[in-house]
């Protein structure tokens, strides 16, 4: 009986080392830059010029919204590339792709929920040409400056998702992407 079993397995480690004999080879060519540096990204306030990552919102009354829809309170921002020529950009446009939580329709930013949250309200996100920015979707194309500092210009809005809206704090933290095209 222990014959047949050794039999047996010297007959498959024959079997797999005679399968060796077929393999071939090939090659993989990998293509790719390391560049000097990355670009620096600052976020502006046009109004006044300051560096900094928070928006002001403002503050605006709950009755204010009285339809599904109502945009309010809008507040320009930028997104700014320093110094083109040293980022030596390998294109002169680029597209920015903000993340963060989205409300329940997917198209606006989902205002943090906390005890004191208000409610039936979101963050809109539109770029240079007034559409929406969509969690996750990339926004317009901006031009780039190859020599000097570019300024892509932003507007955020609250926006009402329910008929009515519940007075309380309406924050939320989203994070952003440039990618040069």
């Amino acid at each position: 009986m222990k014959k047949s079993f050794l039999a047996l397995s010297l007959g498959l480690i024959s079997a797999i080392g005679a399968s060796s004999v077929y393999a071939t080879t090939g090659t993989i060519n990998f293509e790719g830059r390391i560049t000097a540096n990355t670009c620096p990204i600052e976020v502006i306030n046009p109004g006044d010029g300051s560096v900094g990552n928070l928006v002001k919102m403002g503050t605006l009354a709950a009755s204010q919204f009285t339809a599904v829809g109502q945009e309010y309170s809008g507040k320009r921002f930028g997104l700014r590339v320093a110094d083109g020529a040293a980022c030596s950009l390998a294109s002169n446009t680029a597209t920015v792709t903000f993340n963060g939580t989205a409300d329940t329709s997917g198209d606006y930013f989902a205002v943090t929920p906390t005890n004191d949250g208000a409610k039936g309200i979101a963050i809109v996100v539109r770029d240079n040409t007034g559409a929406i920015v969509k969690p996750g979707a990339a926004s317009a194309a901006y031009p780039l400056n190859d020599t000097g500092v570019t300024d892509m210009i932003f507007n955020a809005y609250y926006r009402s998702t329910a008929a009515a809206v519940t007075a309380g704090a309406a924050s939320a933290d989203v994070q952003f992407t440039v990618d040069i095209i």
